[in-house]
C-alpha cells in the first residue's frame, strides 16, 4: 500500500473522530454508528474504487511493456545491431512505453491530492480555510 493512502487513511480517522469512543451526544453518537462503516470504506473500499476509476485510462501495463521492450532489445542484439535502440520494432514498444499510463502513480497522485484538500481545511477538529500563498 501507497504512503499516501496511509497518510489519508490516518487524516480521516482523524478528522472523522475514530479513535474518540468515548464521546456518546451529538454529532458523535452519529460518528460512533457509523465508525464500522467508515472504517471499512477506509480499509477496505478506497483503494479498490480508485483502482476502478483509473483504470478506464489504463489502456497497457507498463510492466509487460518494460519486459516485451527488454525482450525486444535482447532480440536486437541478436541479430546484429549495434545500437539496439535503433530498431524498429523496439522504436515502436519504447514509444508504447512512454505513452503507456501508470496507474500507481496516478493512485499515488490522488491519493496526494485528497490528503493535501483535507489537511488544507481540517485543523485541530475544525474545517477552516486558511489562506495559501504560492
Amino acid at each position: 500500500m501507497s504512503q499516501n493512502l496511509e497518510k489519508l487513511k490516518q487524516l480521516l480517522a482523524e478528522v472523522f473522530q475514530l479513535d474518540q469512543t468515548e464521546l456518546d451526544f451529538g454529532i458523535y453518537r452519529i460518528m460512533n454508528t457509523k465508525r464500522e462503516e467508515i472504517t471499512r470504506f477506509l480499509d477496505r473500499d478506497l483503494l479498490p474504487q480508485v483502482r476502478e476509476a483509473l483504470s478506464a485510462y489504463e489502456r497497457e501495463s507498463r510492466s509487460a511493456l518494460q519486459a516485451e521492450l527488454e525482450k525486444a532489445k535482447e532480440q536486437a542484439k541478436s541479430r546484429g545491431f549495434e545500437d539496439p535502440a535503433q530498431a524498429p520494432k523496439v522504436k515502436e514498444l519504447q514509444a508504447r512505453y512512454n505513452a503507456a499510463f501508470d496507474v500507481e502513480a496516478a493512485e499515488n497522485e490522488v491519493f496526494s491530492h485528497l490528503y493535501n484538500f483535507f489537511r488544507r481545511y481540517y485543523q485541530e477538529g475544525d474545517f477552516i480555510s486558511l489562506r495559501r500563498y504560492k
